[in-house]
């Protein structure tokens, strides 16, 4: 079954917003500590890592300064090898990487509703 592009950025910023917001105002050492935390972050890095995979090329490439790649392979290492998971690494990359990334999703959200706004006024002047 076929996704649309847009819903996996959608994804992409539903699961930002959640890390950022179940993070807010904790640090590494709660972070240790709390394992129902540290279940939902890896749950919601599990579903951007498989959403920057299905992202089109064109799109990661419009925002060459996000890791991408970075994103999609902590999936992997999730998926693959949670047995060997380092939690100092799974925090930085939800307290420094997914804030970056959502960014950039939100940018390339924003630009996809204006290309689309700009395609629907192109269309009326043709009616």
């Amino acid at each position: 079954m076929s996704r649309d592009w847009q819903l996996f950025l959608a994804d992409i910023i539903e699961h930002g917003e959640r890390v950022e917001r179940l993070l807010r105002g904790r640090d590494l050492h709660n972070f240790e500590r709390d394992e129902t935390l540290r279940q939902a972050i890896l749950f919601s890095l599990l579903i951007i890592g498989e959403a920057t995979k299905q992202l089109p090329q064109w799109m990661r490439a419009a925002e060459p300064s996000v890791n991408w790649r970075g994103a999609a392979g902590l999936r992997d290492i999730i998926v693959h090898q949670y047995f060997g998971l380092d939690t100092e690494i799974v925090w930085d990359a939800a307290s420094v990487h997914v804030p970056r990334l959502l960014g950039a999703a939100r940018r390339l959200k924003a630009a996809a509703a204006s290309e689309d706004g700009k395609a629907e006024d192109g269309d009326e002047g043709t009616q």
